[in-house]
């Protein structure tokens, strides 16, 4: 019975067979065409990501190198302030120095002339006494100057403390 089913169909059957292996073989195509199609999109991302991976490799060398450059010049500049600062000390310890002497020989000669005092005519005493008060003068005119100026300076150095980048 399949015999005569098949003998009498058999070019109905031929040209169903036909049009599967038709279909089989444009599906194999289709699938071959995508396989081959997101080969070629992976090995383009594959590409742009060896690309951009090297551009950021390159980028960050060129970072370090920047920073090194800038870590130097900081080094320089503070290296430049340090020496700047321990030529302004020794400048301010020969000063202090030499007005340590000059405050000495003042005393001595205060002390003599105190030592003469009870001695001195009157007149030598009044101007021992208004050359004394001028000296004094000056000299609080001098220290209220000072003054001034280390306050302005402590100012100036609380600025710049709170204001520098932590």
């Amino acid at each position: 019975m399949i015999d005569i089913f098949l003998a009498k169909f058999y070019k109905a059957i031929i040209i169903v067979l036909m049009a599967f292996l038709l279909l089989g073989g444009i599906g194999l195509s289709i699938q071959s065409w995508r396989v081959d199609h997101c080969q070629a999109e992976y090995q383009l991302l594959d590409v742009k990501f060896k690309t951009q991976v090297a551009e950021s490799q390159a980028l960050t060398e060129k970072a370090k190198a920047e920073a090194a450059s800038k870590e130097k010049q900081w080094s320089e500049q503070l290296l430049k302030a340090e020496q700047n600062y321990n030529v302004k000390i020794k400048q301010v310890l020969a000063d202090a120095t030499r007005a340590q002497s000059v405050a000495d020989r003042l005393s001595k000669q205060l002390d003599t002339a105190k030592s003469r005092m009870s001695t001195a005519p009157k007149e030598t005493i009044i101007k021992y006494v208004n050359t004394s008060s001028d000296i004094l003068k000056e000299c609080v005119d001098k220290y209220r100057t000072m003054a001034e100026a280390a306050d302005g300076h402590a100012v100036d150095v609380g600025r710049l403390s709170e204001g520098w980048p932590e």
